[in-house]
């Protein structure tokens, strides 16, 4: 899940909307005309194919609606809904990451709450309810399940003398695996930071561990704690550690996340972060003999150190629609066991429901990895932080791997942000509260 910060609503975006076709209007007696603008090809290589056999699908069954689908770019997904939302015009469904990303948007009065448009019998089997409730309301449907772990170059490890079965769970054991591995002439981990998303994995996988829910960091977020508490702060040393052990490639800076993967994928790196999203598109690569995976090393005693960080990307139904009923019956649509299976078949992916049958799941690994869902879901952190303070950690990953800046100071630089935060949105800081004491 390649997420970025959130553009503000400005006069540009306003301007930018009066340009938007008018979708989601409805002329008497004509069809209904449903708009979705949807994200998930990125992550979820087969996704396009499925929605367009949803649609059509549909259309078959509802010969009086019409569904105009628009996929969307990681970089267009939000500032294109915010330009819409602007001018009031545009899709009848969007793609929305969860949590913060859709509640902020929620109280901005732009989504409308799905529970309200659907039965309880039927959205309670949706995965990811709790990211997006508030005041008792879902603002939002699961589409897929998307976690973060690690993969791993089995032939690499036997170079290097490790064994691709062993235990590398703890912090000495995974850093003792990241020196025999550097000693044997392999680089242990392929990252990138220029595009921002593994400074958002590393902080919600490592930070995690001192914490025992995802209340805790909202309590950080609203100044009842500081960032620099060494509750919060102690992940800044242990991802410095791994810096000043030569765990990383040496351009970590300067490379993206997609070359990054593309030196794991040749072999040039024995372990890259990643969504567990990838996997099957990887081992389709490489190959289902290839590649391991395993569970991000624990130094923490949190209770959220050993659970599995997940999330549910989804979509949402704008407050402007004028097909709104029509809307929340295809959201159920893609959740039919016939289309539950189907996004499965078209992406080796999980579907965020829980009639989703997983005896089909055929890859081992991706077996592995339904089973830690299973055994132990945890929050995915990045899902409760403001993207301001999102950005901000980005900067600070960044600038520590840069050495301009030593853990102390991304703490400090981390924490600035998130007063800033609170100070520039007294309106947000208020229904942010209201969802802590949900």
């Amino acid at each position: 899940m390649n997420r970025r910060s959130s553009p503000g609503r400005g006069l540009a975006l306003a301007a930018l909307a009066l340009g938007l076709a008018a979708c989601g209007q409805r002329t008497p007696g004509a069809p209904s005309h449903l708009a979705v603008w949807w994200w998930g090809e990125q992550e979820a290589p087969g996704a396009q194919s499925w929605m367009a056999e949803t649609v059509e699908k549909y259309q078959s069954a509802h010969p009086d609606v019409r569904i105009e689908t628009r996929l969307q770019s990681t970089d267009s997904l939000e500032t294109a809904f915010h330009a819409a939302a602007a001018a009031r015009h545009g899709p009848d469904i969007q793609s929305l990451w969860a949590g913060l990303w859709t509640l902020q948007e929620a109280w901005e009065d732009a989504l409308v709450p799905t529970s309200s448009l659907m039965p309880e019998s039927e959205y309670r089997h949706y995965i990811g309810n709790d990211q997006r409730r508030f005041e008792g309301k879902v603002w939002g449907v699961g589409l897929y399940l998307s976690g973060t772990s690690i993969a791993f170059n089995k032939d690499l490890f036997e170079k290097a003398g490790l064994d691709p079965d062993g235990d590398y769970s703890t912090w000495p054991a995974f850093l003792a695996a990241c020196a025999q591995l550097t000693r044997a002439g392999i680089t242990p981990l392929a990252g990138g930071l220029a595009d921002g998303w593994l400074a958002g994995r590393l902080w919600q996988l490592l930070g995690r561990q001192t914490l025992d829910s995802a209340a805790d960091m909202m309590q950080a977020m609203t100044g009842a704690a500081k960032l620099t508490d060494a509750r919060y702060a102690a992940w800044w040393s242990k991802l410095a550690e791994l810096k000043s052990k030569g765990c990383w490639n040496g351009d970590i800076g300067t490379i993206d996340y997609q070359q990054a993967q593309g030196l794991f994928l040749r072999g040039q790196a024995a372990m890259i972060v990643a969504n567990d999203t990838s996997y099957p598109d990887w081992i389709r690569q490489v190959g289902k003999d290839k590649i391991g995976v395993m569970r991000v090393p624990v130094y923490g005693s949190g209770r959220l150190a050993h659970t599995y960080a997940v999330t549910t990307p989804g979509l949402c139904i704008t407050s402007w629609s004028k097909a709104r009923t029509q809307a929340a019956d295809f959201l159920r649509f893609m959740h039919t066991a016939e289309r539950l299976q189907a996004w499965y078949a078209a992406t080796g992916l999980f579907p965020a429901d829980d009639r989703f049958d997983a005896a089909v799941i055929a890859l081992p690994q991706m077996r592995q990895v339904f089973t830690w869902i299973k055994q132990g879901p945890g929050p995915d952190l990045e899902d409760f932080i403001p993207p301001s303070v999102d950005e901000q950690l980005v900067t600070a990953c960044r600038l520590l791997f840069a050495g301009t800046m030593d853990a102390a100071q991304c703490a400090r630089q981390l924490d600035m942000a998130a007063a800033a935060w609170r100070a520039e949105n007294p309106r947000q800081m208020e229904n942010y509260r209201k969802w802590i004491a949900r």
